[in-house]
């Protein structure tokens, strides 16, 4: 049984025991979070109105906020809009639980995520979620994201104009935001693509950065701290460079085969920080 949480735009959102942490923002709201932290950085509409076509890849599709919303910010902005979304998560019965609450002004979304929930496939031995009309592709594949990218990743390279990047935080799900996930992602994005996450870490900041993408802040938005936009047609902001080179936090996440424990992922982080430390304290200075 999943907890409800609402959110300071009504909108409800889920608590995982497992990582204890909330799906969404609570104080930000469940909804505004995803068209404020991801729809508007990525330009979504903006795009779709020039292209017509737009593809979405969304890592870690919860309770399918993120989608929906991109969803109806791309028919709103072009009702010819053809889009396909590809995405996935670890935990289908989010997905299911999502349907039976309120999703406010996106309800009319709900049967293309019904209908994906019965379209089941299995591919790889993974089982996937699928949506296919006219105007609308949709594919949700449903296990470990490190695994699913090793899986299928070579298939999307190129694929998306947008990436949403919504793990729960770097401090208890490592995994999804090493230099090596990043290192996929950026052959999955177009040139021109922009990848939104909420997250102002350093070490999530510096590993995009080295992993091919320029990297800028994006919002704040139910906290102090700003968000992360980042594109391989970036420029990397002055002071974000300066930060990278005087900060001994800095360091990326690191798991070379996509498969590491995220205790020994943390460790090893919270190690080279350590020794970088030591290493700078006992360097003379002339």
């Amino acid at each position: 049984m999943l907890k409800e949480l609402k959110t300071a735009d009504g909108s409800i959102t889920f608590f995982s025991e497992k990582f204890n942490e909330a799906y969404h923002s609570v104080t930000a709201g469940a909804f505004r979070e995803s068209v404020e932290k991801f729809c508007i950085p990525c330009k979504v509409e903006e795009k779709v109105r020039k292209k017509g076509e737009l593809n979405l890849f969304d890592v870690c599709f919860g309770l399918g906020y993120n989608t929906v919303a991109f969803l109806d910010t791309v028919f709103k902005a072009n009702p010819k809009a053809k889009v396909s979304v590809v995405g996935f998560e670890m935990n289908l019965s989010v997905i299911g639980s999502s349907l039976k609450v309120n999703w406010k002004e996106y309800e009319i979304w709900k049967p293309i995520i019904r209908t994906a929930l019965k379209n089941k496939g299995c591919e790889k031995g993974f089982l996937s979620l699928n949506y296919v009309d006219e105007r609308i592709r949709l594919k949700i594949f449903i296990g470990e994201g490190r695994a699913i990218l090793k899986a299928f990743g070579e298939r999307f390279y190129g694929f998306a104009d947008a990436i949403f990047h919504d793990p729960f935080s770097p401090k208890v799900n490592p995994e999804l935001w090493t230099l090596e996930f990043f290192s996929i992602l950026r052959r999955i994005i177009k040139d021109d693509g922009i990848l939104a996450t909420y997250s102002a870490a350093s070490p999530v900041r510096r590993a995009l950065l080295m992993a091919g993408f320029g990297v800028k802040e994006g919002i704040a938005l139910g906290r102090k701290s700003k968000s992360t936009v980042a594109s391989p047609s970036f420029k990397t902001e002055e002071k974000l460079l300066k930060k990278f080179k005087i900060s001994t936090k800095a360091i990326p996440f690191r798991d070379l085969t996509l498969s590491d424990p995220p205790e020994l992922i943390r460790k090893r982080q919270q190690a080279c920080v350590k020794i970088l430390e030591r290493t700078l304290a006992l360097t003379p200075i002339y």
